[in-house]
């Protein structure tokens, strides 16, 4: 196949989205298919039409490009493109939306506030510790733990500087734990060990001590939960080809869905792939899936 690997663009997520996009287009050299690695700009329609590809790999994290925006140009373009479609990328990319859904539909999903920007709000409103996050970012950028009412207010700027829109959630104490699902079959847990306090951008990304556990050391039937709860998100927002669905845990052991990532990372360090690859599954396999779908 003749495919274009879109990436990078002006998201804050633009450096792992190009980290993806190179590991994407080694596995479909790999794979034999003529690659077209393109950069997400103003001219991309332009670029799409000379290139004429029989599909587009979206390499893309964050918005604008997780978020339905590019997805809704090619379906205007008539031009086949790997994941979610506009509606089910919109969505997710906003946690306030997502969780507004899932909690329709009984899954479980940790307690909190939507603030607007502009918004005047009262730190002495709040229970601590809690998670101030921004409602439109991903990659953790804008993340913060707060435990004392005096870091709220930086917590929020902070927050504010991503997204319009913020969420104030409760923290729950419990493990954190992730599950990619590939077509609708949820792979294997995997369990997050941060080496600070909080899995935020550096722990993600820049900590060396941060630790990935496959499988995650979880009993069977929190293992079954965990799968049974991605596949119900994945059909409930109606997603396609692979997305990851972000667990923590509560005091009890209970699993609750943070957030769900419509275009996961496809890095060295990107947790999808090495759930795949546990169960037999080669990076270049999984590509293959991905497109294919």
């Amino acid at each position: 196949m003749k495919v274009a690997v879109v990436f990078g663009g002006p998201s804050p997520e633009a450096e792992i989205s190009k980290k993806s996009a190179e590991s994407v287009i080694l596995a479909l050299k790999k794979l034999g298919h003529e690659v077209f690695p393109v950069e997400l700009d103003g001219e991309l329609p332009l670029k799409l039409k000379n290139i004429n590809p029989d599909k587009v790999f979206l390499a893309l994290h964050g918005s604008p490009g997780e978020d339905g925006t590019v997805q809704g140009l090619l379906e205007i373009m008539g031009i086949p493109y790997t994941g979610c479609g506009v509606i089910p990328s919109a969505v997710s990319i906003d946690k306030d939306l997502t969780k507004r859904i899932l909690k329709s539909y009984g899954i479980p999903v940790p307690a909190g506030i939507t603030i607007f920007k502009g918004e005047k709000v009262n730190p002495e409103d709040f229970e601590f510790p809690c998670v101030v996050k921004p409602s439109r970012a991903g990659s953790s950028v804008g993340v913060s733990l707060v435990k004392t009412d005096s870091e709220f207010e930086s917590a929020l700027e902070e927050s504010f500087r991503y997204d319009s829109k913020v969420i104030v959630e409760e923290f729950l104490p419990g493990k954190e734990l992730t599950v990619g699902v590939v077509n609708g079959k949820a792979l294997t847990p995997i369990e997050i060990v941060p080496g600070r306090e909080f899995y935020d951008y550096t722990a993600k990304y820049e900590d060396a001590s941060t630790r990935y556990l496959v499988p995650a050391p979880v009993n069977k039937n929190l293992e079954r939960r965990l799968k049974f709860i991605a596949e119900e998100v994945y059909r409930v927002l109606e997603c396609r080809g692979a997305v990851r669905v972000d667990f923590r845990l509560n005091q009890y052991g209970a699993p609750f869905v943070l957030e769900v990532n419509t275009i996961p990372g496809l890095t060295e360090r990107s947790l999808l792939p090495k759930a795949a690859e546990y169960e037999g599954i080669t990076f270049e396999r999984l590509v293959e899936e991905i497109l294919k779908e």
